[in-house]
């Protein structure tokens, strides 16, 4: 089992959350990375092989009695049933204190809508913070778009643009088949759903706004 220190630096986190639509593999956990899991999520980070730094929760989904634990009782974190933020905004916050500029949300989608549409909210809330966050499910990745993200992908790849604030400004793509260029996207349209890439390395840029750009994966588990 890893057993970080309290004082050891992290650079990114990946936090294992309760929803259903999960990858059949874990994220990549490097060394700088910083492991939590959010109430139910730690039996998917049991079913990767993964021991969480951190468990943390209301725990209405996890019965701490019966499930075996391995983790020492300081790394676990417990929160009232009746509280003004859910387990997964509870793990995004704990992981900002502890100082990462990047945060991957697993088992964040599936399962309740409720929770699925509200984690995106967390996309928006970590984009304001100018944190790059990411949604990881097993048929798509779900990216903040706020100033410029440049990824690499497989030509022929589905990619959709969904603003997450009123409107994103200056909207510009290069490596896909429909480009933009100095675009408004407004929330209320879909014409930037559906779009496809034809390079392998593509960037999306706006001036202003917050964007999630959603990439379907083609072989899902």
């Amino acid at each position: 089992m890893r057993l970080t220190k309290m004082e050891d630096k992290f650079k990114r986190a990946v936090i294992i959350g309760s929803g259903e639509d999960v990858p059949g593999e874990a994220p990549i956990i490097a060394k700088d990375t910083l492991v939590i899991a959010a109430d139910g999520g730690l039996k998917q980070a049991y079913q990767w092989g993964l021991t969480p730094d951190y468990l943390l929760g209301d725990f209405d989904s996890l019965d701490l009695g019966r499930e075996q634990i391995d983790l020492p009782a300081d790394r676990i974190i417990r929160f009232p049933v009746e509280k003004d933020q859910t387990d997964l905004e509870l793990a995004v916050d704990f992981a900002l204190a502890r100082g990462v500029d990047e945060i991957i949300l697993t088992g964040a989608w599936g399962g309740s809508i409720s929770h699925s549409l509200g984690n995106l909210e967390l996309l928006y809330l970590l984009a304001q913070k100018q944190i790059q966050a990411e949604i990881i499910t097993n048929s798509a990745r779900i990216y903040t778009v706020k100033g410029e993200l440049k990824l690499e992908l497989p030509t022929d790849s589905r990619i959709s643009l969904v603003p997450l604030s009123e409107t994103a400004a200056g909207v510009t793509t290069k490596g896909l088949y429909y480009p933009l260029r100095d675009a408004v996207v407004a929330k209320g349209s879909t014409w930037t759903i559906g779009n496809k890439t034809v390079e392998k390395c593509i960037q999306i840029s706006c001036t202003s706004g917050i964007l999630i750009a959603v990439v379907e994966l083609k072989n899902p588990r």
